[in-house]
């Protein structure tokens, strides 16, 4: 990873460092739209803290519900891509194995999904990461925007991987 000069003071950023770069700033816009917009009791990494939310917050309207999940899908896209290797058939494995996962998070979170899961999962109730899984699962509402949004943000992810290998 580095930067290179190409024309005396000006700095081209390689794709080595603009796609993990972008993925870091995609995850912290989406935790700053949480801070500034949800209701902290309501997010389960803010809860500890929620007595220390302001009176005021920013408001973001409609998008404020979505925009979340599309900087999270594309931040973990990114990622996987990434770790993947960016190449062109891993930057579609990458995009579409985490919209699966994406899509499968936001079905649990419907009742009909969400009452057989937990059928189905009487032996994994100890485990510390199913309980903030059921956490999740039981307090969120399936919602065909974030889904959407999902969606959008894996495909980003995808296009922004493969413009900038290419210009590399």
């Amino acid at each position: 990873m580095r930067l290179s000069a190409d024309y005396g003071n000006q700095w081209r950023i390689t794709p080595q460092i603009a796609l993990p770069g972008s993925a870091v700033l995609a995850l912290c816009l989406g935790i700053c739209i949480y801070i500034l917009d949800r209701d902290w009791s309501s997010v389960q990494f803010l809860v500890p803290i929620a007595a220390w939310q302001p009176a005021e917050t920013v408001t973001f309207g409609a998008l404020g519900l979505t925009l979340p999940a599309f900087f999270h899908a594309y931040a973990f896209a990114m990622l996987l891509i990434l770790a993947l290797g960016n190449t062109s058939r891993t930057r579609q494995l990458g995009a579409s194995a985490w919209f699966v996962i994406a899509a499968g998070l936001e079905y649990l979170q419907a009742a009909r999904f969400h009452d057989l899961f937990f059928e189905q999962t009487d032996l994994l109730a100890r485990l510390p990461l199913f309980v903030n899984l059921q956490a999740y699962v039981v307090y969120g509402r399936f919602d065909p925007g974030d889904l959407s949004a999902a969606g959008l943000g894996c495909l980003t992810a995808y296009i922004v991987a493969s413009v900038l290998e290419v210009r590399q």
